[in-house]
């Protein structure tokens, strides 16, 4: 973190990786934490229980690092069922798809879902961050 960012409030307040790969989600935490852009991570290693969690959620998540292939439920299966359940008014979160090989229908979704603004090749770079953030999440009006 940029010690000029300590003590304002940052951009994003709250980001949720799902990723079944524990070190994808060391390392990506790590990047997060770093950027300065974060104030929070909520880490799920399983689909099921972050959908768990949106579904009534402690805290305000605004933006969901997704992994496409995971067992028992895919990073798509996640989103048909997080959309057939969140209110389409609610902006956030927005989704960003992470996967070792940017699949046709990952880019296609990203086309038909407005909340997915990305589907990228892992790992998360911090250089997506914070076009996500000066993009979708100004410091001065956070929505």
């Amino acid at each position: 973190m940029h010690p000029e960012q300590a003590n304002l409030e940052k951009p994003i307040r709250c980001v949720m990786l799902v990723d079944d790969d524990s070190t994808d989600n060391f390392l990506h935490t790590r990047l997060l934490n770093r950027s300065g852009i974060v104030d929070e991570i909520l880490v799920f290693e399983d689909a099921e229980a972050a959908l768990d969690y949106l579904r009534a959620p402690v805290k305000q998540v605004d933006l969901i690092c997704l992994d496409i292939n995971m067992p028992r439920m895919t990073g798509l299966e996640f989103v048909n069922e997080f959309e057939g359940f969140w209110d389409p008014s609610q902006k956030k979160p927005l989704i960003v798809i992470l996967t070792t090989s940017v699949e046709p229908s990952a880019i296609e979704l990203t086309k038909k879902v407005p909340r997915l603004v990305a589907a990228e090749p892992k790992p998360l770079r911090l250089q997506l961050i914070e076009t996500i953030s000066k993009k979708y999440f100004r410091s001065d009006e956070i929505v």
